[in-house]
């Protein structure tokens, strides 16, 4: 699984959450089965249509937008 977290470099709720998802991730046991990418490119967040971060995308769905979500919310997108 690919999981992508969209956000401005500056924004630190957008590092944050990555750092969550990275932490659930491997809470799980899935290190190995799921890449994290952070894309902070305005131009690509663009792109995609997304006017407000942060965004989560997995396997190229969007997910969670503008938004953060739980805990929970995380686990079951992972499962």
């Amino acid at each position: 699984m690919k999981i992508e977290v969209l956000g401005a470099s500056g924004c630190s709720t957008c590092s944050k959450l990555k750092e969550n998802i990275e932490g659930i991730v491997s809470e799980m046991g899935k290190s190995s089965e799921v890449e994290i990418v952070k894309i902070e490119d305005p131009v690509e967040i663009a792109k995609r249509g997304i006017m407000k971060t942060p965004v989560v995308v997995a396997d190229g769905e969007v997910k969670f937008k503008g938004r953060v979500p739980s805990d929970d919310e995380i686990k079951e997108m992972l499962e």
